[in-house]
């Protein structure tokens, strides 16, 4: 009969495997797939009650002043190396260059700070965990200098032939140079909302749907990718989602 601490090595080493797959995703195709298992247990009670009680914080988001029909939150985050931990910021101010977005770029937008509800919740910090610990294999971003961890809160809102969309529209690249992107729900009725990667402007390569809370979409610099409007059936639909960005903090020199 296996020991606790061999079952305990058995847990570590199917993570790690997972975690090679990811990396390879990302080191050959410039995005991951990640199924929901990756970062939570799917047959475990108490993460599913975690997952029910964050999904409940995104029916009180504000709405976002810029078109797109979103509701959102935001808060950042800085990695100290000396510390090996996370500060968070005070400030909600984010910024794009215009290069990166063309339609709200080259400006400051300021988001309503995310609710502590969100960022205590246990699972939402072993999330950001896995996260991190995913960013730091990638080698994508140097962890050991400051590093810029960003969260965004957001819920895409459809009503009857009125969509809602994301900025910018179509195929970019971001700022950051490693981005996840978190489903936490998707409405029955909700029509479009899907990932799309590209190798170029004029080349779809990849069509991806996220449909099941905590699957989730990694992607680097190397493609370029959208997200479809989202539109319903009938009714109201919603697509929310946590953006989780990192990029190492630019010198102010």
């Amino acid at each position: 009969m296996p020991q606790a601490n061999d079952l305990l090595n058995h847990i570590d080493t199917a993570h790690l495997v997972k975690m090679d797959e990811v990396l390879d995703q990302l080191d050959t195709l410039g995005f991951a797939h990640i199924k929901p298992d990756f970062y939570y247990s799917t047959d475990d009670s108490e993460s599913f009650s975690n997952i029910e009680t964050l999904q409940d914080t995104y029916s009180s988001l504000s709405r976002d002043s810029d078109p797109g029909n979103r509701h959102r939150a935001y808060a950042s985050f800085q990695w100290s190396p000396l510390n090996n931990e996370l500060i968070k910021k005070d400030s909600t101010d984010y910024f794009q260059a215009k290069e990166y977005n063309y339609i709200d770029g080259g400006k400051i937008r300021t988001f309503d700070p995310i609710c502590p509800r969100y960022l205590k919740n246990s699972l939402l910090k072993s999330v950001v965990e896995k996260d991190i610990d995913l960013a730091k294999e990638t080698g994508i971003i140097d962890f050991s200098s400051s590093v810029e961890i960003g969260l965004h809160q957001i819920r895409y809102v459809a009503n009857g032939t009125e969509p809602a969309f994301s900025s910018p529209l179509w195929l970019h690249r971001d700022d950051e140079p490693l981005v996840f992107v978190h489903l936490f729900s998707l409405s029955e009725n909700a029509i479009g909302g899907d990932n799309l990667i590209a190798k170029d402007v004029k080349t779809i390569t990849h069509l991806i749907r996220l449909q099941k809370p905590l699957e989730t979409l990694v992607l680097t610099k190397k493609p370029y990718h959208a997200v479809t409007p989202l539109g319903s059936s009938h009714g109201a639909a919603f697509r929310d989602i946590l953006l989780v960005t990192f990029m190492n903090k630019k010198s102010s020199l």
